[in-house]
Order: structure tokens, then sequence, then C-alpha cells
């Protein structure tokens, strides 16, 4: 019986190979020298996938222009300002970390932890995809352009409430527990494990 997400992701593949495989694997949390390397890396992989986001909803922009959508212009504006918003934290956002990057043993359900935070990021950045996606197919339409704006904008608060609990939780490594960490679809999971994001 085929998977809906496994046959889902290989039409996307570059994209979710691209965010999953960006992803810091396991083993470069449990090396103190390297967990600012690894969460970098987290970051950089985030802030590229949101400027290409932000680089669709420009073109996304014109298209409005010449299709004579000028009154969902300021609407749109605002989505692309709320989205540089977001990349421009998670680039800067390791400013000023502490916990998990000067303590010395970080025990296995704070690492597990910490990997659930990191899919579910890119499982929102892709959603963010997905809602931009949507957004051109009601311009196209020219039907139900509102709610699709509406409902990008969701998915960037949610990104970005999201990103606020992982930046707690890199604080202060105590929030880390399989507990507080999101709920990530075991597809996902499964998908970042194939991937080679999680070390066994």
């Amino acid at each position: 019986m085929t998977n809906p997400f496994v046959d889902k992701a290989k039409e996307e593949m570059g994209t979710i190979e691209r965010l999953l495989k960006g992803l810091p694997i396991i083993r470069g949390y449990v090396n103190k020298e390297l967990r600012r390397d690894a969460d970098f890396r987290l970051r950089q992989i985030l802030t590229d996938e949101l400027n290409a986001e932000k680089g669709r909803l420009y073109a996304i922009q014109q298209k409005l222009l010449s299709g004579g959508g000028l009154r969902y212009l300021e609407d749109v504006d605002k989505v692309i300002q709320k989205l540089q918003t977001l990349a421009d934290r998670v680039r800067t956002a390791s400013y000023g970390y502490a916990g998990l990057f000067n303590a010395v043993r970080i025990r296995e359900e704070q690492l597990d932890a910490l990997h659930r935070f990191d899919v579910a990021l890119a499982n929102r950045t892709y959603e963010i995809r997905e809602g931009i996606d949507a957004l051109g197919k009601a311009i196209e339409s020219k039907e139900g352009i509102s709610a699709a704006i509406d409902a990008l904008d969701t998915k960037l608060t949610e990104f970005g409430r999201l990103f606020d609990q992982r930046h707690r939780a890199v604080e202060d490594p105590d929030f880390l527990t399989k507990e507080s960490a999101p709920a990530v679809s075991e597809e996902w999971m499964q998908a970042a494990d194939q991937y080679g994001t999680k070390e066994k």
C-alpha cells in the first residue's frame, strides 16, 4: 500500500530533501564544540528557504499588479514583511544563546526533543511553501484570494511561535523534554530518518 506522504514527497523531492538533509544530525548536538555549528546550519537552511519563499511572494505581487488585484497588494505586502521579519529572526537568533551550548552533558531525551523541534520547523517551512502555492492558485482563478492570504499569514504566525519555543529550549535545556517537544507526524519523522538527519 502506498503512503500518501511518501508519494507527495517524491513529487516535491527537491524541497523536502533540501530541508531535511539540512537539519543537524543528533551527533552535532552531542559534541559540545559542534553545537553552535549545528545550530547555525539549521538556521541557515531555514533562512534560505524563507528567503526563497519571499521571492515567490514578490512574483505573486507582480501577478496581482498585472491582473487587476490592486486591492490585495497591501495584504500581500504585509505577509512579505512578516516573512522577512521571520527570516531575520531565524538568522540572528543564536546571539545570546546559553544553556544548550554551555552545558557539558545533554540527555538523550533532550536531544530527541531538539530533533523534533528541528523537524517541526522544517515541516512548518514546507507548509509555508504550500500556503504560497495556494495563494498563487487563488490569484490565477481569482477566487478565495483573501482566504488564501489569511491562511498564509496564520502559517507564518505558527512558524514564529514554534521558533520562539525552540529559542527558549536552547536557552534553557531543562525545557527540552519529550513532553515539551512539538508533535510531529510519524511521516515527517520517518522522512527525516530516511534522509539521514538523525543518527541511531
